[in-house]
């Protein structure tokens, strides 16, 4: 009985969430309520308080539910065991992109998170959870920069903290702008090139003056 009540929890848990990635993604964070939430999921607004503390408790469930593309794409890489680093991270930017493009739940969080917090008053949390978790894959990352210079496939002049900045700033720059203009930019036909741009343009990275 105790497994059954279990399995019907995470069960309303899950139309909660998906009745959450809904609306916010139709209405925005701001302008969706809790009651809107349990009315479109089927519950009462106290199911909702029994799983969730608020709208951002919510944002970041749909985060953490969804793990984006980029944190799960190094989830089982180890530089020092990768005979080819700087293809590794080409790959992994690449399938990012394409699940960004390809994954309607991938794609919602993303719309939500760049599009729908529009100055909801815990806005600054919101964000703040989610680099927090992306910054656990950052040393993984860190450890291939290094590795592909280590190699060769890149200069030694590349700071990898730089590169790494534009990694994450070029990649997210390519979903946001791919829900403003989906004609222009387009993710899952020309995620190769987009990509190709990026590791091409480090490998030709000036020396630095002394």
């Amino acid at each position: 009985m105790v497994r059954k009540t279990k399995e019907e929890a995470q069960e309303t848990r899950e139309r909660l969430l998906d009745a959450a990635g809904d609306m916010f993604s139709e209405k925005g964070v701001t302008k969706t309520s809790l009651e809107d939430i349990a009315k479109a999921a089927g519950v009462t607004r106290g199911a909702v308080y029994w799983h969730f503390k608020n709208k951002t408790d919510l944002v970041d469930a749909l985060w953490q539910r969804k793990k984006m593309p980029l944190d799960e794409a190094w989830g089982d890489c180890c530089a020092s065991l990768e005979s080819d680093p700087l293809g590794r991270i080409r790959a992994n930017a690449i399938e990012m992109l394409r699940r960004a493009a390809n994954d309607p739940k991938t794609r919602q969080v993303y719309d939500i998170l760049f599009h729908k917090c529009e100055r909801v008053d815990d806005g600054e949390t919101i964000m703040a959870r989610c680099l927090e978790s992306r910054q656990e894959c950052v040393p993984v990352i860190r450890d291939f920069f290094e590795a592909a210079i280590k190699a060769g496939q890149l200069p030694k002049d590349v700071e990898v903290l730089t590169a790494m900045v534009g990694f994450f700033s070029y990649l997210d720059g390519l979903i946001y702008n791919s829900f403003l203009h989906p004609e222009v930019v387009r993710l899952n036909q020309l995620a190769e090139l987009y990509v190709d741009i990026y590791v091409e343009g480090l490998k030709h990275t000036p020396a630095r003056t002394p």
